[in-house]
C-alpha cells in the first residue's frame, strides 16, 4: 500500500523549490525581467508550498493510522521537510516582499 498523500507533497514541494529556483533563474539570465519582476512567482510558491505542508500532515496522519504500513515513514518524513522548507522560503520571500514595498512606497 503507497502513501499518495506523501509522494504529491513530495512533488508540491519540490515544485514550489522549482518555481523559485525558475524565477531567480529568469532574473539573472534575461536582461528583460528584474528580481523585482520575477517576485510574481511568491504568491505560486506560497500556495504549492501551503497544498505541501497540508499533503505531508495528511500524509503522517495516514501512516500513524495505518500503523506504518502505508508507504515509509522516511518518505512521509521527507515529503513533510521538503515541504516546510518551501513554505519557509514563500513566507520569508513574501516578507521580503512587503518590506521592499512600503520601503518603495516611504522613499518616494
Amino acid at each position: 500500500m503507497r502513501n499518495t498523500k506523501a509522494i504529491l507533497a513530495l512533488i508540491t514541494a519540490l515544485l514550489a523549490l522549482a518555481v523559485f529556483g525558475g524565477a531567480v533563474y529568469a532574473a539573472r539570465y534575461y536582461g528583460e525581467i528584474r528580481l523585482v519582476d520575477a517576485l510574481v512567482a511568491v504568491p505560486v510558491a506560497f500556495a504549492l508550498a501551503l497544498a505541501s505542508v497540508i499533503l505531508g500532515r495528511r500524509a503522517r496522519a495516514e501512516h500513524r493510522r495505518t500503523l506504518g504500513r502505508s508507504g515509509s515513514g522516511w518518505f512521509v518524513t521527507l515529503s513533510r521537510l521538503l515541504g516546510m522548507l518551501a513554505f519557509l522560503l514563500a513566507l520569508t520571500a513574501a516578507l521580503a516582499l512587503a518590506v521592499f514595498a512600503v520601503l518603495v512606497l516611504v522613499l518616494e
